[in-house]
Order: structure tokens, then sequence, then C-alpha cells
């Protein structure tokens, strides 16, 4: 019987390996990939300060100081800095130097299992796995948006599903400083889409929260962006579930997708990821401090990630419903509402971890609050 069993090898897994085993606790990590890493789900498109929160050094293979923000009709809104706004991550090297970092810390790392089912009873949790059982005190569930341990949670299903498809393409940008954003119902769906230089390559992805297949409006994305004839390198696709109604039960806790743990503005997981792993060391020394490992115990850590994290997610939450009310017509109005030297200076301030945080500022503005105003209601008329 082992301490903690920590299912998925990914960041979220890692970080709660590496801060449950630093804290001297028996963690086995079981992942069902070969090594951390791979497959590859994210962009790889990271602010400076959750590179910095990462705790790891991974190859960086650029970085943008500059956007285009493409509207339905074709504007484009250009915003930038001096400063980074965000990093491109090799996030198969993120992920392996973090599995490694928690190896250090003391963490048992097992690949080629995958978990089945869990079931807690009074005295311990079962992990059921593709090798055999496995009881253990406690069960962290880190396995992405399809989790098993989830699943061990009756009505614990994601608010909302975003899906998802990217390419690495044969096709150098022309400003490797700049990443490209387009948004519209022909393009990205409750969502938007993002083209990220690479060198002599280019990653083109995009997630849509409406039905329909992300890879056909993948392919459409490549002919409006003029790379339809250009080879695909890598294909990669997933699933971005926002919001969980809990991420505990007894001798259970839930972080990253596994818990809903997405910004709902910008889809990142990894930010929220890093600020809830804390939690979960400090509910599982509570747990060991008084022998009990029952719901109330595991509540601290949801307690805790959620004061960390409720303002933003929730303020995110708000933005993302308001602007999915828009039409594309609507969208094309809110472009020409911010193609303002004062407003596109505040947009070149946003912060990628928080962009829901940028709101109050540019309503702050002159004319914006009655600017938003008017194109609501003539979305009504």
């Amino acid at each position: 019987m082992s301490g903690i069993t920590v299912v998925g090898g990914g960041p979220a897994g890692s970080m709660s390996a590496m801060y449950l085993a630093a804290s001297g606790r028996d963690v086995t990590v079981i992942e069902e990939h070969r090594e951390s890493g791979k497959p590859v789900h994210c962009a790889g498109m990271l602010s400076p300060e959750t590179v910095r929160m990462s705790g790891v050094s991974p190859d960086i293979l650029g970085s943008a100081n500059s956007a285009d923000v493409v509207f339905p009709n074709g504007k484009v809104l250009s915003i930038g800095r001096r400063a980074p706004m965000v990093y491109f991550v090799d996030r198969a090297d993120l992920d392996r130097r973090m599995a490694e970092r928690a190896m250090d810390s003391g963490a048992e790392f097992r690949y080629g299992i995958k978990c089945r089912k869990v079931e807690v009873s009074r005295d311990y949790a079962l992990v059921q796995t593709n090798q055999g059982d496995m009881r253990s005190d406690i069960v962290v569930g880190a396995d992405g948006f399809r989790s098993v341990v989830s699943d061990s949670i009756p009505g614990n299903e994601p608010r909302e599903l975003l899906t998802g498809a990217q390419y690495d393409i044969e096709y150098r940008m022309e400003d490797q400083n700049r990443i490209v954003l387009r948004m519209g119902s022909e393009v990205a769906p409750g969502f938007f889409s993002w083209q990220i230089p690479m060198g002599d390559t280019t990653r083109l992805g995009l997630c849509i929260s409406a039905q329909g297949s992300a890879p056909d409006y993948l392919r459409h994305l490549m002919k409006i962006s003029g790379m339809e004839d250009r080879r695909i390198i890598a294909r990669y696709g997933g699933c971005i579930p926002i919001g969980r109604k809990t991420s505990h039960a007894d001798r259970i806790m839930l972080i990253g997708d596994a818990a809903g743990q997405v910004k709902p503005v910008s889809g990142g997981g990894l930010n929220p990821i890093f600020r809830a792993a804390p939690y979960v060391r400090d509910a599982v020394d509570r747990a060991y401090g008084i022998g009990l490992f029952s719901a109330s115990v595991m509540s601290l850590y949801e307690a805790g990630w959620r004061k960390e994290l409720s303002r933003e997610l929730s303020r995110g939450e708000r933005m993302r419903k308001y602007f999915l009310k828009f039409s594309d017509a609507e969208m094309n109005l809110v472009g020409q509402l911010f193609d303002t030297p004062a407003i596109r200076e505040k947009l070149g301030m946003i912060d990628f971890d928080d962009p829901s945080a940028i709101v109050r500022p540019i309503l702050a503005e002159k004319g914006v609050k009655s600017g938003f105003l008017k194109i609501r209601l003539r979305g009504k008329l």
C-alpha cells in the first residue's frame, strides 16, 4: 500500500508530486504513456511568469512582444510592447523536466500504467490499473480532461468542453516576434485561433465551443492564412474542460484539467496548476496530521485554490459569457471601438495569465462603456 498515488505524469501530476515528495510523503505517479510530455496537447505559448513558476528551465523556442488580432471582417488590431508578452516553449521538454524535478524530490514515476477506475472505501482508495490494483491513502487525479479519477465523483462533468486542433506547418512567418489571433464564427466559433512563429515552421491551432469538427475549421484556417498547400509536420488535438462542480471527495483531490482549472478566456491551464499544487500538499499534511482522509479534510485543498483563483476565474467566465453573445457583426464593431491609440496601448500591456483584468482599464476609457451599450442595443434590434 502506497501513501499517495498521483494519476497522470503531466505538469499537474509532476508539480503535485514534487510538493508532496519534498515534504517527505511516499508518492507514486502513474502515467499511461511511456514518457512525460507525449503526446503534446498545448500550444506552448506561456507568459514569462508561468515559465518562472514551473520551477524548471525548458527550451525556449522564441517569444512574441506583439500580436495581430484579426476580427471577423478581416480588420487587424495590432498591439505590442517592448518586453515579451509570451514565450514559445517546447512543451514536451517542459513536461519532462518537471517530471525529473519531481523524481529528484523523491517521487516514483511508473510509466505505461493506465488507471481504469478508482474506488474509495473507509480504509483506503483502490486504483485499478492495467497492471493490477494499487491501494493508497490518497489519490490525486491529474489525468486530464478525460479524468478517470474525476469520474469516481458523481455529477462532476465539465461545465463546458472546448475541442481543439493544432498543426505544425512548414511555413516561415515574416515576423518571428508576432503572434496572430483570429476570431469569428467561420474561424473558431466560441473561441479563437492562434498562429505562432517557430522559425521555419508555424504552429497553427484553434479551439471551438460549438458543434462541429475542429480539424475542419483548422483546414479552413490554413486556407485563409495562406498555408493551404504547405506540408503539415505534426498534428495535435484535444479538449479543454472549463469548470467542474468540485475538485475533492473522500481520499481524492483533482488538479488541472481533471478539476476544470482552466482560464475561461485564454484556455490556459498551467498557471492555475502551479498555483493550486501547494494546496494539495497542505491538505495532505493536514490529513496525515489528524489521521483523517475524509472529504471535509480534502476540502481544505479546494478552499485554498478557489481563494487563490476564484476572482480571476469568475471574472474570466463573466467576460467569456458576455462576448459569446456577440455576433460577428458586433465583434467587428468592437474592433472599431478598440482601434484608438489609448486602447491599443492598454491592450499591449495585457497579462496573458489574466486577460480579463484588462476589462476595467479599457472601460475607463472615454466612450467605451457607451460604445458597448450601443453595440448590444444594435444586436437586439
